[in-house]
């Protein structure tokens, strides 16, 4: 478990130990489903679905696609955002002409799409339909998570501390640009230092977390009252939100009528009958 936490300890932008590099992603959204892999016995990874047809793009995207690089060079201190704005006031005003001209394109491209996509989806069979299934629920997850992470950023959310063995991590991190491999390493090196680590050196850590810990209890506890001052009882923790009252306590009070536990009234027995001689 500890070796799991330090994973995702090290693979976090909080030590900016990332690994991804820049430019790696495309700049044009797709709309297809990834394929998705399996390992096999030699441990190379196979596909089990088949990739599916990519969806052609609108004819805005196609027309703001089009033009990006020109406007990102025309615009070196421009933002992302900018750049689309940019694009969305050269749309407006482009003529009827060759916005008809890319309309077209577009409902070409979209009729090839529609038949490769019906020959693929009958293709498909009832495993990798529930796969794909899968799949696009645990990509939406992800999105309300992401959604919600960026929420709670915005309204100023306190972070968690790291507990003892993390700050023994973080402050024994082996330096950035290193491999999947040589992390994975220097993490059991560390996990076999916090093992080793004198009794009186652990201590200190101990210590510090629960200060931490202490200080982040007391600024959630403020920072949760200010949320539910405000009615932002989303950001708050369930267990620290007040659940309304049924509506069945809320008739009573009303009518004057005292409410009583729901609890079970046990029914009477019933009388047995004299059994004759």
């Amino acid at each position: 478990m500890q070796l799991n936490a330090v994973a995702r300890l090290f693979y976090s932008p909080r030590l900016l130990l990332s690994t991804r590099q820049p430019g790696s992603l495309s700049s044009v959204p797709s709309c297809e489903l990834h394929a998705t892999a399996t390992l096999n016995d030699a441990g190379t990874a196979t596909k089990s679905v088949p990739e599916k047809p990519k969806r052609p793009m609108n004819t805005y995207i196609r027309f703001a696609q089009s033009i990006r690089s020109s406007l990102a060079s025309a615009n070196p201190q421009a933002s992302p955002t900018d750049i689309s704005k940019l694009a969305a006031v050269k749309w407006q005003s482009l003529d009827q002409a060759t916005k008809a001209k890319l309309e077209e394109e577009y409902k070409r491209e979209q009729a090839v799409w529609l038949q490769k996509n019906a020959k693929y989806l009958s293709q498909l069979t009832d495993a990798q339909k529930a796969e794909i299934k899968l799949e696009r629920q645990q990509r939406n997850e992800g999105k309300v998570k992401r959604e919600q992470k960026r929420m709670l950023k915005e309204l100023g959310r306190p972070k968690r501390p790291m507990n003892a063995y993390l700050r023994f991590c973080a402050q024994n991190k082996p330096a950035p640009g290193l491999s999947k491999e040589d992390n994975k390493m220097q993490m059991k090196n560390l996990g076999m230092q916090w093992k080793r680590l004198p009794e009186g050196e652990r201590e200190r850590y101990t210590k510090e977390a629960e200060a931490e810990m202490k200080r982040y209890q007391e600024e959630m506890k403020l920072w949760e009252d200010k949320m539910l001052a405000a009615e932002n009882v989303i950001a708050v923790r369930k267990k620290n939100v007040l659940l309304p009252p049924s509506p069945a306590s809320v008739k009573a009070k009303k009518g004057g009528i005292p409410v009583v536990d729901s609890a079970p009234v046990a029914k009477p027995k019933k009388p047995t009958s004299a059994v004759r001689p």
